[in-house]
C-alpha cells in the first residue's frame, strides 16, 4: 500500500470462525459502515469481532507509516465447541486461536489524505414504539437437541412455514434471538448442552440492533468478544452469544414472499438451523 488513507472492507467468510480483529502494534481500528452500509459516525474500537456474514469497513491512514509493516491479526479468545467435530469437520486451527490474517507493507507517499469527516450518513431509524409487537416481541430459541440445532424446537423444512414465522408486508416487528445454550436453559442434555454462539441472519430486510441481555453466568466468555461489537448502523447479521437474548428492529417491506433466516455458522445451518420465514401481502 502508499503511505495514504484507505477504506478497507472485510467479510467474514468462513463457515464458522470468529475474528477478534485488530492491528498487531495495538492502535485502535476505524469503523465506518457494516453490514448495511455507512455508520453515521466513525467508531474506533481496540478490536472488532467479527462472526461469520459479517460485514465492516475499515478507514486506515498509513501517510506517517512510510518503511513500515502492518498486520491484520485475530487475538486469541477461549474457543467454543462449535459442534464441528460432530458433523465431521473438526480444526487444524482452534476458533478462538491468535493468528495473523494480513501484512501491508507501506511503500512510497500516495495521496494527501483529507480528514475523515465527522458526519458520514444519515439513517432514518425505525422508532421502537411504531412496532406492532411492541409487548410481544417476536421470539427465536436458538437451541442444540441431540446432533441437531433447532430454531424453537423445529428444523429446516423446503417448504413449511410456521404459524409464527409470518409477517404482513410493511409491518414493523421486534425479533429476539435467544441463546440458552450457556444459562443451563439448553435441553439438560449433560455433555450436549454445549456453549455455541450463533451468528443470525435474516434474508431480505436489514435491521437495527435494539438491545443485547446476558445471562448470569456467561460473563467471563462474553466479555473477551462483546467490547467488539459494532450494532451501529443497519445490519442483517447479528451474533447471539452463548447465554444470550439479543433483540432487533426490522421491518418487512418492499417484497412479499418466502424467505430465509438462519444461523450463519454452516454447521449448525446444515445440522437444521434455518427456517423460512413468510412475508404475506
Amino acid at each position: 500500500v502508499k503511505a495514504s488513507a484507505y477504506r478497507l472492507r472485510l467479510l467474514n467468510g468462513s463457515n464458522s470462525r470468529i475474528y477478534k480483529l485488530a492491528w498487531q502494534d495495538g492502535t485502535p481500528l476505524t469503523v465506518i459502515a457494516t453490514d448495511g452500509g455507512l455508520l453515521e459516525a466513525p467508531v474506533t474500537r481496540d478490536y472488532i469481532t467479527l462472526a461469520p456474514g459479517e460485514r465492516v469497513e475499515l478507514w486506515v491512514d498509513f501517510s506517517e507509516r512510510t518503511g513500515s509493516e502492518m498486520r491484520l491479526v485475530s487475538l486469541p479468545f477461549s474457543g467454543f465447541d462449535n459442534g464441528g467435530g460432530m458433523m465431521g469437520g473438526g480444526f487444524s486451527l482452534p476458533n478462538g486461536a491468535p493468528f495473523d490474517i494480513l501484512s501491508l507493507k507501506v511503500g512510497e507517499k500516495g495521496a494527501d489524505v483529507l480528514p475523515l469527516p465527522v458526519h458520514l450518513s444519515t439513517i432514518a431509524r425505525h422508532r421502537t414504539e411504531d412496532s406492532v409487537n411492541l409487548k410481544n416481541p417476536r421470539s427465536f430459541t436458538l437451541a442444540m437437541q441431540g446432533m441437531t440445532h433447532t430454531i424453537n424446537g423445529s428444523v429446516f423444512e423446503m417448504d413449511s412455514v410456521a404459524r409464527n414465522e409470518i409477517v404482513q408486508l410493511g409491518d414493523l416487528e421486534i425479533w429476539e434471538f435467544a441463546n440458552l445454550e450457556g444459562d443451563g436453559g439448553g435441553m439438560g442434555m449433560g455433555m450436549m448442552n454445549m456453549q455455541m454462539p450463533h451468528p443470525m441472519h435474516i434474508h431480505g430486510v436489514q435491521f437495527q440492533i435494539l438491545g443485547r441481555e446476558l445471562a448470569q453466568g456467561n460473563e467471563l466468555i462474553y466479555q473477551e468478544l462483546s467490547t467488539g461489537f459494532v450494532d451501529d448502523g443497519w445490519k442483517d447479521t447479528v451474533l447471539v452469544m452463548p447465554g444470550e437474548k439479543v433483540q432487533v428492529l426490522v421491518r418487512f417491506e418492499n417484497y412479499a414472499g418466502t424467505f430465509l433466516y438462519h444461523c450463519h455458522n454452516l454447521e449448525h445451518e446444515d445440522a437444521g438451523m434455518m427456517r423460512n420465514y413468510k412475508i404475506e401481502n
